[in-house]
């Protein structure tokens, strides 16, 4: 009998001891994946900065507010991981497109950094659950960039670059695009020029 209950002990510290050494295990894993995740957001983070930083006095130059200009960078920088467009097409679109001026208005009625017309702005926030009040919200600066990217995204996925370029300019309504299209280019090959537009490609 008492050598069935030693048994019965052993077999249960045996079990008790695994489960134990399992629970660590696991925690070891939990903590490390913790551990990852806090690297990835610091790396992110610092990349973010690294790249704000680069390109702010550029920016600067045109806004005239590092405030505005570290809004738009920082919105250009989020916009471009999330959508997979490289920030320096984002950044040579508003160059040509409003000179980096937020409350920008054409005379064909496109609003802001990206020149976002109204019937897009509000398909596009639409389809991306953002609360459009008007007209009024396509001059935010973080509103109109996001509307942009995702509108200029879809073009390019459509009819590559440089029609979907010519898209995004005019629409179907030209078939003299090329222009346009050449500005964007020159604009963007400044801005590649940047030692941030080589480096910040933190997934």
């Amino acid at each position: 009998m008492k050598r069935i209950i030693t048994m019965i002990a052993i077999g249960a510290a045996i079990v008790v001891i695994a489960l134990l050494s399992w629970q660590m295990t696991a925690l070891r894993r939990n903590v490390q994946e913790r551990m990852d995740m806090v690297d990835l957001l610091i790396s992110k983070y610092e990349a973010k900065a690294q790249f704000i930083e680069d390109y702010l006095p550029a920016v600067n130059t045109y806004t005239g507010s590092e405030v505005i200009a570290k809004r738009i960078l920082s919105a250009v920088y989020e916009n471009s991981l999330q959508y997979d467009l490289r920030p320096e097409l984002i950044l040579a679109v508003i160059k040509v497109e409003s000179e980096f001026n937020p409350r920008a208005y054409s005379d064909a009625g496109a609003i802001g950094l990206m020149q976002v017309m109204p019937i897009t702005g509000r398909y596009v926030g639409r389809s991306l659950g953002l609360w459009i009040d008007g007209n009024k919200d396509f001059y935010d600066i973080e509103k109109n960039i996001q509307i942009g990217v995702v509108f200029l995204k879809e073009c390019i996925e459509r009819l590559g670059e440089q029609r979907g370029l010519g898209y995004y300019y005019a629409g179907r309504n030209t078939k003299y695009y090329h222009l346009y299209t050449r500005r964007i280019t020159a604009a963007k090959k400044l801005w590649a020029a940047k030692p941030a537009a080589l480096t910040y490609n933190v997934q």
